[in-house]
């Protein structure tokens, strides 16, 4: 019988691979998850019998957060949906077989060729972002499904 690795805890590979600010704003970020009942498991945020979102850690000082495709809608404050609007990956067909990129409206405005997967990606980010991170995570929760393929229920 073949046991499966269990992968690594997120803060051993952000003490690994992460130094200086990058790693205590990566620590506390992983912090603050477990306190809020999403504790990574193997590079995916999840919770409710869902993931959120994913979570890598890379050696070349960077981390990552990646939001898939969802209705990106409702009325939020402005630095919110500026920071998710800002953060909008567009179709570059990264894999084969690419889905391609969608049209959608995101928090009212609307773009082109926006990526079909792995839709928003925020890299290394600052204190401000992480706390609009932390409300795009309270916002998934309440997300009843999503179009994007890494979305996984149960």
């Amino acid at each position: 019988m073949k046991l499966r690795k269990k992968p690594p805890e997120i803060e051993k590979e952000i003490r690994k691979y992460l130094d200086g600010d990058l790693k205590e704003r990566a620590l506390e970020f992983a912090a603050w998850l477990r306190a809020s009942g999403m504790a990574p498991q193997g590079g995916k945020i999840p919770y409710g019998g869902k993931y959120l979102c994913m979570i890598q850690i890379e050696q070349k000082q960077l981390w990552r957060l990646t939001f898939f495709m969802c209705d990106y809608s409702g009325d939020y404050d402005e630095g919110f949906t500026r920071a998710v609007q800002d953060h909008l990956q567009f179709c570059r067909a990264c894999h084969d077989p690419c889905t391609g990129g969608m049209d959608i409206t995101v928090f009212g405005k609307e773009y082109k060729n926006v990526c079909s997967q792995l839709t928003v990606q925020f890299e290394n980010p600052d204190a401000d972002t992480l706390e609009h991170i932390k409300q795009l995570l309270e916002y998934w929760k309440a997300v009843p499904d999503s179009v994007s393929w890494h979305y996984h229920n149960g």
